[in-house]
C-alpha cells in the first residue's frame, strides 16, 4: 500500500466541511517521483513563530517547469517544487549540525539554496544538487533574521546576479548602533560585517534590500517614542543622510513586525503587526494604514486584529488574519482591500495554514495533514478563484477601466549608456466613458528620467479608440555629490519603470502594470573590435593555417619588459607564439605612413558606431620602436597630459590596468599653472576626431596592441581589444656608415683625378721620347 502510495499521482475532493469558502478544495494524496526519498533522517525542523508562513521562489520564468520552489515553515518545514501538490517528507538537519529543537527563526531562498538561522546559526541548504547542509562562514555574533530579494527579470545578467546574491543577517531589537549586521555577496556561503552605520540611531526592527532602489533600507525605532519609526538608507560603504517620513504604528513591546516586499522590483513594501498594515510605494520615504473597502459581508474599515500572514505578487496581495481573508492589489493612488471569506470557526486545524499566489488571480491556502501509515504529509488546498470571489461582493466593486495595457517591454531588462535613450511604447484602450488613462512610475527618480506623450493609434474591432502611450528614457543628469553616492552603490545605478492604469481599483486583476527594470550601466555584451580593411591574409601575405603554429623573435634591443621604453637592456630576444584565435590575421600597413586604428562599437552582433572617444594602446610585449606624431602643444593641450611613462609608475609592469577610464584626465581642460602642456613630450592618446597618429620606422615586422578606450565620458564599458599589425615595405638598413661611404667616394674620385693626371703627363713624356 505505501508503494503504491509514493508512486501513484491522484488528488482527492475534500468531503469534510470546508474551512473557507474556496472555490475549489482538494486532497494530495501522491508523491511525485522527483519527491522520492529516503525515510528522513536528522532532526526534524520547526519554525519559530505563531503561524505558519509559505516562502515563495517569485521567479517561475527562469525555472524550466516554470513552477518555482515553495518552502512551508511552520510546526514541520517542507520544500515543494509543484506548489504543493505532492506529498511530501519533512525537511530535516542532520545530527550534530545543531542541538535539538532545531528551530528556524529566519529562511530565504539563495541560488539554488535554501540559507536559514537554525538556533541563531546560519546554513544553506543545497536542495537542487546534492541535499545537503553546509555551515556559513563568517557570522561572529547569533543571528535571527535573514534579508534579501529576488530579480526576475533576466538570467544570467551580472546587475540582476548581484541583487540575488546579497543576503543580510542580523538580530533585530537593539540599537543600531550596537547591532551586528552581517552580509554576504555570494548567496550566503561567506558573510562580512557590515561597517557602515546610520547617523541617526534607533532600535533596529528590520532590514531589506530595496533593490528598485539599488539601496537597502534600515527600519528604526525612536528608542524615546516606542510608537514612531522611520528608514534610514544606504549601502555596504556608506548611509545617506536622509531618512524616510516618520510613521506611527503599534511597535509596542511584544508586537513583532512582519514584512513583504512584493517581486517586481517596483518600490512596494508590506508591513504589518498582529494589529495594523501598512504599505509603502516608494521604498519606505513615505508609508500608509491599508483600509479595508466596506461591504455587506464585512462593513468595517479597518482589520481585526490578529494579522497572521500576507502573500503578494508583483500586482496583488492577500492577507490571512485567524477568522477572515481579505485581498486587495498594490495601486499608487488608492490603499485598500476586500473581505473574501471567514474562517469555519469550528476546525481545529487554523493555526497550520498559510498561503500563496500560484498564479494571477489564484490563491492557495494550505494545510498540512500527517498521514496514517508513513512519514509523509499530504496537503490539503483550498483554492480561491479571486474574479469569482469578487464578482459576488456586494455592493459591486468598481469595474476595470481599462478594456487592454500591453507593451513589449514587460518583465523585460534593459541598459542605457552615456548619453543613450531608451523607447518604449505601450498600447491601451479605455472602456468608454471611464477617461481612464495610465501613468509612469521610477522606483529610482536619481538614476532615470522620462517623458511620456499620449497619440491616438487607431480603433479597436468595436470601434473604441486606442492610444499609444511613448515613453521616452534617459540618465538623471546628477551633481557630482550624488553621482559619487550612485557609483559607491552595490548594486550600482538601477531604477524600474512601470506603467499603470491610475486609481484602477481592485478589480483589474488580470490588468497587471507593465513593469521593466533598467540599469544605467554598461551592457554585458558591448564590446569594439577593430577595423579590418586590409590585413596580411586577404593580400596573400600569410595563410591562417600557417599562422596557427608560428613564432616570430623580436630583437633584445627593440622591448621593454616593463613597458618604460628603456633601450640598450641586457637580455635575450623574446620568441613569441603568434596566438591567431585571438588575434587573427594581422593588419597590413606600410611602414612610412601615418597610422590611425580605426574602432568599431558593437552590442552583442550589431554595429553600433564608430568609437568617437579617446583611447591608447600600447605592444603587448613591450616593444617601443614606434612614435608618436605629436606633441602636447601641437595637440592643443590645455594640461599636462598623461603618458604611459607616468601611469606605470603607479603600476609598475602593468600596463592594463594603469591607463583606464576610471583614472584618465584629458588634458583639454585646464588645471592651472602647474600643470602645462610641454613642446618636448609627445601626445600619446588617439583619437579618430584629432590629428594625432602612430609613427613607425623602417622596419618590417610584427606588432601586438592592446587598445583602450579611456574617455571615462564616452562609456560605462571597460573597452579593450587586443590585435596584431604587421609593417612592411621597409628596405633593410645598410650596415654601412655614411660618412665613410662619403669619404671612400671622394678618396676614389681624387685618386681617379691623380691616375688620370699622371698617365696623361707619362702619355706626353713618352710622345716626347718617341
Amino acid at each position: 500500500m505505501l508503494l503504491s502510495l509514493l508512486v501513484t499521482f491522484w488528488l482527492s475532493p475534500i468531503m469534510a466541511v470546508d474551512s473557507w469558502p474556496c472555490s475549489s478544495e482538494e486532497m494530495i494524496y501522491s508523491v511525485e517521483s522527483h519527491h522520492l526519498v529516503t525515510s528522513p533522517s536528522g532532526m526534524p525542523l520547526q519554525f519559530s513563530r505563531d503561524h505558519p508562513y509559505i516562502l515563495h521562489h517569485p521567479c517561475g520564468n527562469i525555472f524550466f517547469s516554470g513552477i518555482s520552489p515553495a518552502l512551508y515553515l511552520g510546526e514541520r518545514l517542507f520544500i515543494s517544487f509543484d506548489t504543493f501538490r505532492s506529498s511530501l517528507l519533512p525537511l530535516t538537519i542532520p545530527n550534530g549540525f545543531t542541538r535539538a529543537p532545531a528551530t528556524v527563526s529566519a529562511a530565504v531562498f539563495g541560488e539554488n539554496t535554501i540559507v536559514a538561522v537554525v538556533n541563531g546559526v546560519v546554513f544553506l541548504y543545497l536542495y537542487a544538487t546534492w541535499k545537503r547542509w553546509l555551515h556559513s562562514k563568517g557570522i561572529t555574533h547569533p543571528v535571527t533574521e535573514l534579508t534579501n530579494y529576488k530579480c526576475c527579470f533576466a538570467l544570467n545578467d551580472p546587475a540582476c546576479d548581484k541583487i540575488n546574491e546579497l543576503i543580510l543577517a542580523y538580530d533585530p531589537g537593539n540599537l543600531v548602533s550596537k547591532s551586528e549586521i552581517f552580509y554576504s555577496k555570494d548567496g550566503g556561503y561567506i558573510f562580512e560585517t557590515l561597517k557602515s552605520k546610520p547617523l541617526r540611531d534607533g532600535i533596529l526592527v528590520g532590514i531589506y534590500v530595496f533593490a528598485s532602489s539599488a539601496i537597502f533600507g534600515l527600519l528604526l525605532k525612536d528608542a524615546s517614542h516606542p510608537d514612531t519609526a522611520h528608514f534610514a538608507y544606504g549601502d555596504i560603504q556608506i548611509f545617506k543622510n536622509e531618512t524616510g517620513t516618520s510613521f506611527s504604528s503599534k511597535f509596542s513591546k511584544g508586537y513583532k513586525v512582519e514584512s513583504t516586499l512584493p517581486p517586481g522590483m517596483r518600490g512596494f513594501i508590506i508591513l504589518w503587526t498582529n494589529e495594523t498594515l501598512m504599505t509603502s510605494l516608494n521604498d519606505g520615504l513615505t508609508t500608509d494604514n491599508i483600509e479595508v473597502l466596506p461591504t455587506d459581508s464585512y462593513p468595517n474599515k479597518t482589520l481585526p486584529e490578529r494579522i497572521c500572514f500576507v502573500a503578494a505578487t508583483n500586482n496583488e496581495f492577500a492577507v490571512l488574519t485567524e477568522t477572515q481573508l481579505f485581498y486587495g492589489n498594490l495601486d499608487m493612488v488608492t490603499r485598500k482591500m476586500v473581505h473574501l471569506g471567514d474562517r469555519n470557526a469550528s476546525l481545529a486545524h487554523a493555526s497550520d495554514e498559510a498561503m500563496l499566489f500560484e498564479n494571477i488571480g489564484t490563491l492557495s491556502i494550505i494545510h498540512p495533514v500527517p498521514s496514517n501509515v508513513s512519514k509523509y504529509y499530504h496537503f490539503q488546498n483550498c483554492i480561491f478563484n479571486i474574479q469569482d470571489k469578487l464578482m459576488s461582493v456586494q455592493p459591486p466593486l468598481q469595474s476595470c477601466p481599462m478594456e487592454i495595457l500591453t507593451g513589449d517591454f514587460h518583465n523585460r531588462m534593459y541598459y542605457i549608456d552615456i548619453k543613450q535613450q531608451l523607447h518604449f511604447n505601450a498600447t491601451f484602450v479605455p472602456k468608454p466613458g471611464t477617461g481612464a488613462y495610465p501613468y509612469v512610475m521610477l522606483s529610482n527618480p536619481l538614476v532615470l528620467a522620462f517623458e511620456a506623450h499620449i497619440v491616438e493609434d487607431g480603433y479597436t474591432f468595436n470601434g473604441n479608440t486606442k492610444y499609444r502611450l511613448e515613453i521616452t528614457l534617459e540618465e538623471q543628469q546628477l551633481t557630482n555629490i550624488e553621482v559619487e553616492i550612485q557609483n559607491t552603490s552595490l548594486f550600482k545605478k538601477l531604477s524600474s519603470v512601470t506603467v499603470d492604469i491610475y486609481n484602477k481599483g481592485i478589480f483589474c486583476i488580470d490588468m497587471h502594470p507593465l513593469t521593466a527594470l533598467i540599469a544605467v550601466d554598461c551592457p554585458p555584451k558591448k564590446h569594439i573590435r577593430i577595423l579590418r580593411r586590409t590585413t596580411g591574409c586577404n593580400k596573400g601575405l600569410f595563410e591562417p593555417r600557417l599562422l596557427q603554429n608560428f613564432v616570430y623573435s623580436i630583437d633584445k634591443k627593440l622591448y621593454d619588459p616593463l613597458f618604460l621604453g628603456r633601450k640598450n637592456l641586457e637580455q635575450d630576444d623574446l620568441n613569441v607564439t603568434y596566438k591567431y584565435d585571438i588575434w587573427g590575421c594581422p593588419l597590413l600597413f606600410y611602414y612610412n605612413k601615418q597610422w590611425l586604428p580605426k574602432l568599431e562599437l558593437w552590442d552583442d552582433d550589431e554595429f553600433v558606431e564608430y568609437v568617437s572617444g579617446d583611447f591608447v594602446l600600447y605592444e603587448i610585449n613591450g616593444m617601443h620602436n614606434y612614435d608618436y606624431l605629436l606633441t602636447e602643444v601641437e595637440a592643443n593641450c590645455l594640461s599636462e597630459a598623461q603618458n604611459w611613462t607616468k601611469q606605470l609608475a603607479n603600476f609598475p609592469g602593468s600596463p592594463d590596468i594603469a591607463w583606464t577610464r576610471y583614472n584618465y584626465v584629458s588634458c583639454k581642460k585646464p588645471r592651472g599653472n602647474k600643470s602645462l602642456p610641454s613642446v618636448n613630450s609627445k601626445y600619446q592618446v588617439l583619437n579618430q576626431n584629432e590629428r594625432n597618429r602612430i609613427v613607425f620606422p623602417q622596419f618590417n615586422g610584427f606588432y601586438i596592441f592592446r587598445i583602450t578606450v579611456v574617455d571615462r565620458l564616452y562609456s560605462y564599458c571597460d573597452l579593450s581589444t587586443v590585435f596584431s599589425v604587421y609593417i612592411h615595405g621597409a628596405l633593410p638598413k645598410s650596415e654601412v656608415s655614411v660618412g665613410k661611404a662619403l669619404i671612400s667616394f671622394l678618396v676614389l674620385i681624387f685618386g681617379t683625378m691623380l691616375m688620370v693626371y699622371f698617365f696623361l703627363k707619362l702619355l706626353k713624356e713618352y710622345s716626347r721620347m718617341k
